[in-house]
């Protein structure tokens, strides 16, 4: 229990002060978002990859099982949206889920540094999977040339071919990487906290079924794949919290930019988010 509130207490309390403070002090989301996308999250994945105890057979394990879990839970939610007739707006809040904002923070409170090392790789991969997948969901097309400007994909491969490579960087460089690096989680919980706020609630019926496919689908299919490759230890479990995460609020970003069912998507987000302060904890105690 002590874990669990250890966890769950210091996420939400974060993400609360962000509502707070979109209501109060008129901060802009926008501000938050662009300093945590080009500065801070690149930071922070290249100073964790450059110093990743992972071997690489477990990297490419975590990021199969990423992949594995978004592919699972979009055949789910082609299969509903084949009965229901939805369109392709659908698709966003099943299968690409909050690893950033959220994923980050929960591993790392929950299992300290080996597993913020394990989740930066799943965040690496979702955000990637997210930039050009969810946009060409979302858009059509257009997705490729939105990663290869996006400042995460050059510090995830800078700090992959460092931390492979055995490279080593001066501390006067690397420092000032690892500080920015480390204002990224309490940015991005900020952040989520001033996009719930303008974020509403409709269309009940197909918002909650997209939760349930994006949460109960995801830790369905991680189960099945932890069980089948024989993940144990720390990586198995954050894959495992990975999978219950909410959907990423970038996918009611894109759903608004491109009309691509926006308020169903918004509102899987809330709900999402909501269920979580319960979902994460029974997940945490069930893996503990």
């Amino acid at each position: 229990m002590s874990t669990i509130l250890h966890t769950i207490v210091p996420v939400f309390s974060i993400l609360a002060l962000g509502v707070l403070l979109g209501g109060r002090a008129g901060v802009q989301a926008r501000t938050l978002s662009e300093v945590s996308l080009w500065v801070a999250s690149p930071a922070l994945v290249f100073s964790l990859l450059a110093d990743n105890s992972l071997a690489l057979e477990l990297m490419a394990v975590l990021a199969g099982g990423a992949v594995f879990v978004g592919l699972g839970t979009a055949a789910l939610a082609l299969f509903y949206m084949r009965l229901s007739g939805l369109g392709r707006g659908f698709l966003l809040p099943c299968v690409f889920f909050n690893a950033g904002n959220m994923g980050l923070a929960c591993a790392r409170l929950a299992f300290g540094e080996p597993g913020l090392e394990a989740a930066a790789i799943i965040f690496v991969v979702q955000a990637l999977l997210t930039s050009f997948f969810g946009l060409w969901i979302a858009k059509g097309r257009g997705g490729f040339e939105e990663v290869m400007r996006a400042p995460l994909l050059y510090g995830s491969v800078g700090g992959l071919a460092v931390g492979v490579g055995g490279i080593e960087i001066p501390a006067l460089i690397l420092e000032p990487v690892r500080m920015l690096g480390a204002m990224a989680i309490p940015l991005m919980l900020l952040n989520l906290g001033l996009q719930l706020r303008e974020l509403r609630v409709s269309d009940l019926g197909h918002s909650l079924m997209a939760v349930l496919l994006r949460m109960g689908g995801g830790v369905a299919f991680a189960f099945v794949y932890v069980s089948w490759l024989g993940v144990g230890g720390v990586e198995g479990q954050v894959l495992l919290l990975a999978s219950v995460m909410p959907a990423a609020v970038m996918t009611s970003v894109l759903a608004e930019r491109y009309d691509a069912a926006p308020a169903l998507v918004a509102s899987a987000v809330v709900l999402g988010t909501a269920c979580s302060v319960v979902v994460i904890p029974v997940l945490l105690w069930a893996v503990a």
